[in-house]
């Protein structure tokens, strides 16, 4: 791709302070933004969902943002039908880096801006856009991308917005419902598809959600649940009247099985075709993401295979808005409000670093006349003057703040910085 004047004469960091005096070209101060890209079964089949979400890892996330000198921050959140990136950039056409570098068709990944961003993330932490409306593992996933923020910003802008969507979704649902899950989604379908009472069900995966598909399966199925590392604990085993196998004997158990639920994470395709026994019909679960079944078992007439794509077409969020929705919104407008400040603040980094190079050339001048000071006296002397300047930007900084995000806004910031940023020449 071709360079950007940016790229060309990218502006200084605004983290950072020149080591002499240097009048920052107002064409290079722009607003902070914020943008969100989501890749999901709501914009990309399950296919690409599965592959893209293999290649954009953790690791290659944190590759890209060190190249990327134009994105302060960046934050990867990943559930089981969705991948998304949320970034903090210092100017617009950083977007177009991070887009000709994500996988994927044309189009797969939605994009949104601002105030777009902060409204969806918080229908996402309340599980307005689960395939269970209302479920709470999503917001665990959500506080865990926060706490894996990459920054190089020296105001933390993307965890406050990711914590803050967590934060209302426990106010709007204090406590979650066990019927609100994934699991619980997934087995009200296989009854649907298995009526017959009692059937026999293995359960892969001994995890958070293997465990919620056995406690919704244990009251109308016989439920086998296979672990790897993690043995289920003895009371939750008679709780739910479940019996525990190791995974090496997976094999023998399918021999008998009417159904399997897969909620593993092995990191691939663990079941294909020929793991399946060919004189037995079998209702496959796969809950997993990696998928944890290969889609090539449709091709045995005795298997159905449900996906998280067949899962996320009967959802319920596609019906209809939640009675949660009013106070979500307003919290995240109260959020948004504060965001949109906080993305104004490259003016007053701009204003407060031109003031802070003149304070200190001007001191360095005026230290000939000072004469010999002591330590104690030249620590005071710096004190003083940082607190005049603070003292004599404030209300300007107030007043910038308060300008309204947006064109006109930015116009009159232009101005202010024009009017009020000191230079070196002047008296």
């Amino acid at each position: 791709m071709p360079s950007t004047p940016l790229e060309q004469n990218p502006p200084p960091s605004l983290a950072s302070v020149a080591p002499r005096v240097v009048q920052v070209p107002e064409s290079w101060v722009y607003p902070l933004s914020v943008f969100g890209l989501e890749l999901s079964l709501d914009t990309a089949s399950l296919d690409t969902l599965e592959e893209v979400v293999g290649s954009v890892t953790k690791e290659t996330v944190s590759a890209w943002f060190a190249r990327f000198r134009g994105t302060e921050e960046v934050a990867r959140l990943s559930t089981c039908h969705r991948l998304e990136l949320v970034l903090l950039t210092r100017y617009p056409e950083e977007l177009d880096r991070w887009r000709d570098a994500l996988p994927g068709p044309p189009g797969a990944w939605r994009v949104r801006e601002g105030r777009d961003v902060v409204h969806h993330l918080f229908r996402v932490a309340a599980g307005q856009e689960s395939l269970a409306v209302g479920e709470g593992e999503v917001r665990h996933q959500v506080k865990a991308a926060a706490s894996l923020v990459a920054s190089r910003h020296p105001r933390p802008v993307l965890r406050p917005l990711f914590l803050g969507a967590v934060r209302a979704a426990e106010e709007v649902s204090p406590s979650v419902p066990a019927a609100r899950s994934i699991a619980s989604a997934a087995v009200a379908h296989l009854r649907e598809l298995l009526p017959e009472p009692f059937p026999r069900v293995l359960v892969v995966g001994s995890g958070t959600v293997g465990c919620q598909v056995v406690e919704s399966l244990s009251p109308w199925a016989r439920v086998t649940v296979a672990y790897h590392e993690r043995v289920p604990d003895e009371s939750f085993l008679r709780a739910t009247g479940a019996h525990a196998i190791r995974l090496d004997r997976l094999a023998q158990e399918l021999l008998r099985s009417d159904a399997v639920v897969t909620a593993a994470k092995f990191g691939r395709r663990g079941l294909g075709p020929h793991d399946l026994p060919r004189n037995r019909s079998l209702l496959l679960v796969d809950l997993g993401m990696p998928r944890n079944i290969d889609p090539a078992v449709r091709e045995r007439s005795n298997v159905r295979l449900v996906d998280l794509e067949e899962l996320y077409q009967r959802s319920e969020h596609r019906y209809g808005a939640s009675p949660s929705e009013p106070l979500l919104e307003q919290r995240a407008r109260e959020l948004s409000r504060r965001l949109e400040k906080l993305l104004l603040e490259p003016w007053v980094d701009t204003l407060h670093r031109a003031a802070e190079e003149v304070r200190r050339s001007e001191l360095e001048n005026a230290r000939a006349y000072l004469g010999n000071l002591t330590p104690d006296q030249a620590v005071a002397v710096e004190r003083l003057t940082e607190r005049l300047v603070r003292r004599l930007l404030l209300p300007p900084t107030e007043r910038i703040r308060s300008l309204p995000p947006g064109p006109e806004g930015d116009r009159a910031r232009r101005v202010a910085l024009q009017l009020l940023s000191p230079r070196p020449t002047d008296p």
